[in-house]
């Protein structure tokens, strides 16, 4: 099964590059259909906020269509898109720390299912203990349990070995497990 993803992947990729190199249109929707999501959640937990990960994540599909004919040429076409957007995350942090606005803890960028006002507490204090975790870990912990994603997938987008992509998630559970006990004295 997993060689059968793969695969289909592949074709995936192979079919955005050649969009890409043909400059057709297509391919930037073809690449928001494939990533977006998983870099919304990742730019979300990195930058802990909802508001901040969707103007990043604009600002990523910006830099992808001034970069869509070295995106083309690209050996790994997901891990170059992820590059892209931590780089992004990165650049967004800096101008913020240079007197932005500051952000607002009660931008609730965990998504609860369910309106009611327990659930909604539950969802602010997981929030505020994964603000509390290094951004490596929290987009580990987001992309595996919020997005589903496997150690590979997760190591593959991040650009590290899925021994660190679970190494990151243990430490950073560890810690979340931590807070979250602490915060219920």
């Amino acid at each position: 099964m997993q060689a059968e993803d793969s695969t289909l992947e592949k074709k995936a990729d192979d079919s955005i590059r050649a969009a890409l190199a043909h400059d057709d249109p297509s391919a930037i929707e073809q690449i928001w259909d494939r990533y977006a999501g998983d870099l919304l959640a990742m730019l979300q937990a990195r930058l802990g906020s909802r508001h901040d990960g969707e103007d990043v994540l604009q600002a990523v599909f910006v830099r992808i269509v001034r970069k869509r004919h070295r995106l083309a040429k690209a050996r790994r076409l997901d891990s170059y898109i992820f590059r892209i957007a931590r780089n992004e995350a990165a650049a967004y942090v800096k101008m913020k720390k240079r007197g932005r606005a500051e952000q607002s803890l009660h931008d609730s960028w965990l998504a609860a299912d369910d309106d009611s006002r327990e659930l909604g507490d539950q969802v602010e204090l997981l929030q505020s203990a994964l603000l509390q975790l290094p951004a490596e870990q929290r987009e580990v912990i987001v992309l595996k349990v919020y997005r589903e994603r496997t150690f590979a997938e997760i190591a593959q987008m991040l650009g590290v070995s899925q021994n660190t992509a679970a190494s990151r998630y243990r430490y950073g559970m560890e810690k979340l497990h931590k807070l979250l006990k602490e915060s219920e004295q």
